[in-house]
């Protein structure tokens, strides 16, 4: 029973995240808990038991990519700002408040939230356009004043709010009428960054200077020059920072400094201590010494997590997951620091990191990588700046255009930050195959086990400038021994197709569908085999099939092109996913397409590829993101991971690895007993290909049939009427996909 429940505790249709912490951004007092953002997420720290609790979409968030938070004391609440505009409010308790009157505003005005100033139940909310009044109290926006430029930060003075705005400090009395701007006057051409009502007193900062300004006629008088980069302001304290030296402005005559840096430094006026970033990111709790040496009081402490939320590759292979950067070539965003993170089952492990001073040049953006298949301890990756060898985790060694091997640049002069490996792949003899984009040496290259270099090159992977193609990216092994890769460019699309035995090169640059209509690719992203052994790609105008009685016909080949049936009478049908942007996907155990798409979410395509089982979206469910950078699946639990821009994500399915034979020993059912509080779907594992499930009673009626996805079932413990089943025990009986008989198990419902 605890391995049952131990399965069953990933529920079938469930969603998981798995979100960095890493690195600390701000941190927002409320007594004894202390809210944190980092790496764009929030998680709290409970002073009282020491506990750390995580939030997000899959629990109690609207949104995720967190752009700012601020602590709003009388309304006992969190205000949280994301990146689209959405905002959230959460209270001491745990339970949130949309309010989304704000990110659903349609305005060809600049929305950015700069800063949150809060008085009493208000925050005050610094936008491109001007103020957002926000009552959080009642989760309401109160008022809009439209100031028709940008504000960098809002304070409230003697009966007055003030704007600062770029080159100018607009002033109203709280008495007028704000919503004119009218009302608004400016007092002085001063360009503040960040205002306060520090202590009764009017404050503006701006980089090297401190001021008090003067609430009727604008004039400002610098009181102290603290230098910085971000501000931050709690009980009573300002403190500037982000540069090599830390300011803390405790009252108009009170700075201290010192030097030392910090991503994020914020006062605890209740401890009278500070919480900051240590030398990894983390969370800590500090107090400082008259000459400024700090103690830490809390060693670090952060949620367990991945280090950096890129996930522009992934591949499940031996119980692991696998995943680098990702960035030039895979996302929209470039310049992503080099990384290959792990995860073995709710563990993370992290490769060697911060590569520049062994290489001698950028370490970032790596978009493939691969496992030693007679050495599970030995990885290769690729990337934007050549490839990299790791053994257990250590970097051993870096292969560039300057250091004997064949790889090539990607410009003239030749440049070690700018050498293409966009794929590789180990063969089953342990030999590694990758392919060096825009480069004038090589283009398909094989890495022998012996440590030799062999260059399989072909006049159809070189453009005019006899540069080999710009994008060879997504290679792999079908099940014949075949090499199968891409070109993912606009200038020359293409398939391809190398067979090591016969050293032989297939080239597919000219996609026709079976109607014999041009298809008009203009990328292909990805490539993969499908369970019948049929090849498919992804597009940038949706998905392809080459059957292999197409394989040898190369630029003449036909691709089909599915057709899904209207259903409406009319005998008409619409292309699969005609238009859609494929960016990634892969294949489960039952032959079911998991597409990703270029800011269009994940699509579920059936086994025989004409009914979309699934359409995810973030809007309508806890997918953290429409654009997706990769798909990956653990075939044994059937979860599938997905790469987004915002983070890793996983989504539960109902599809595993098949069993070869059903006995009574691999053939269960989860969960079991089914109690009254269950509503989930109930599932019977251990399945073959295919296999036939019967639900029947214990006297012998059906009310429940169907047939597997790979060597999972599932039951939603209804009749076949669509009622409720009534308490009792219920037989599973089973037959393999030719009619053998397989084995019985039972499942007790308790309502």
């Amino acid at each position: 029973m605890f391995c049952i429940q131990t399965v069953a505790a990933n529920t079938i249709g469930s969603w998981k995240t798995y979100l960095a912490y890493s690195n600390v951004s701000d941190v927002q007092t409320a007594g004894d808990m202390v809210y944190v953002l980092a790496s764009g997420n929030l998680f709290s720290y409970n002073q009282s038991d020491e506990s750390l609790q995580t939030y997000d979409k899959t629990t109690v968030l609207s949104d995720c990519g967190i752009r700012r938070i601020a602590w709003c004391k009388a309304a006992k609440r969190l205000i949280i700002i994301y990146d689209n505009y959405n905002i959230d409010l959460l209270d001491a308790n745990g339970n949130v408040t949309n309010v989304s009157d704000y990110y659903y505003k349609s305005t060809t005005d600049d929305k950015t939230i700069n800063n949150i100033c809060i008085d009493g139940n208000y925050a005050y909310l610094s936008t491109g356009f001007g103020i957002v009044k926000l009552n959080v109290g009642r989760a309401e926006i109160s008022d809009t004043y439209n100031l028709g430029r940008n504000v960098n930060a809002t304070a409230l003075a003697d009966n007055c709010i003030f704007a600062a705005t770029n080159g100018s400090l607009m002033r109203a009395r709280t008495t007028d009428n704000l919503l004119d701007k009218r009302s608004w006057t400016s007092i002085s051409r001063d360009n503040y960054s960040h205002l306060f009502n520090f202590n009764g007193k009017l404050v503006g900062l701006i980089s090297g200077g401190a001021f008090t300004i003067d609430t009727q006629t604008g004039e400002g008088t610098k009181f102290f020059f603290p230098y910085f980069d971000k501000i931050s302001y709690n009980d009573g304290q300002i403190v500037c920072y982000g540069f090599d030296y830390t300011y803390i402005i405790a009252s108009l005559t009170d700075l201290y400094f010192f030097n030392r840096k910090y991503d994020c430094i914020v006062y605890d006026g209740v401890k009278r201590q500070y919480w900051c970033n240590n030398d990894d990111g983390n969370l800590q709790r500090v107090e400082f010494d008259s000459d400024f040496k700090p103690t830490v009081i809390l060693p670090a402490v952060k949620p367990d997590g991945p280090k950096h939320n890129t996930f522009g590759y992934l591949k499940f292979y031996n119980n692991s997951l696998y995943s680098c950067s990702g960035g030039f070539g895979k996302a929209s965003e470039m310049m992503r620091p080099g990384c290959v993170q792990v995860l073995n089952g709710d563990q993370w492990s992290f490769y060697e990191e911060g590569l520049e001073d062994k290489t001698g040049h950028a370490y970032q953006d790596l978009i493939a990588l691969d496992v030693d298949p007679t050495d599970n301890s030995h990885v290769f990756a690729g990337g934007k700046t050549g490839l990299y060898e790791f053994k257990e985790g250590r970097f051993l060694q870096h292969f560039n255009c300057n250091d004997g091997s064949v790889l090539g640049s990607a410009v003239v002069p030749e440049s070690p930050n700018y050498v293409l490996v966009e794929a590789v792949k180990f063969d089953p003899d342990g030999n590694l195959w990758l392919l060096n984009s825009q480069s004038l040496t090589a283009s398909l290259i094989e890495y022998t086990k012996e440590g030799k270099w062999v260059t399989h090159d072909f006049n159809s992977l070189y453009n005019q400038q006899k540069r080999s193609q710009a994008a060879l990216q997504n290679i792999f092994f079908d099940s014949r021994g075949l090499m199968w890769f891409v070109n993912n460019s606009s200038i020359t699309p293409a398939l391809y197709c190398y067979n090591p035995q016969s050293n032989e090169l297939t080239i597919y640059d000219k996609f026709v569908n079976e109607d014999g209509t041009t298809v008009l690719v203009y990328y292909v992203r990805c490539v993969s085999e499908d369970l019948d052994g049929n090849i498919w790609i992804g597009t940038n105008t949706g998905p392809l099939i080459l059957y292999p009685s197409e394989f040898a016909n190369g630029r003449d080949a036909t691709f089909e092109q599915v057709k899904v049936p209207r259903n409406d009478d009319t005998n008409l049908a619409d292309y699969l996913l005609n238009g859609v942007d494929i960016s990634c996907m892969a294949i489960d155990a039952s032959g079911r397409k998991w597409f990703g798409t270029m800011n269009n979410g994940v699509y579920l395509i059936s086994t025989d590829n004409i009914v979309e089982e699934k359409h995810f979206l973030e809007n309508n469910s806890n997918l953290l993101s429409n654009n997706i950078e990769s798909i990956a699946i653990d075939s044994t639990s059937g979860e599938v991971f997905i790469g987004t821009d915002k983070g890793l994500c996983s989504y539960m399915s109902d599809a595993t690895d098949v069993s070869e034979k059903m006995t009574k020993d691999n053939v269960y059912a989860y969960p079991n007993p089914v109690r009254p509080d269950y509503n989930g779907p109930i599932t019977i594992t251990g399945l073959t290909l295919n296999a036939y499930v019967k639900i029947v009673t214990a006297n012998g009626v059906l009310v429940n049939e169907g047939r597997s996805n790979g060597g999972l079932y599932t039951w939603d413990g209804n009749d076949k009427k669509g009622h409720r089943v009534a308490s009792g025990v219920y037989m599973v009986q089973t037959a393999t996909q030719d009619g053998k008989k397989g084995t019985v198990c039972k499942i007790a419902i308790i309502n």
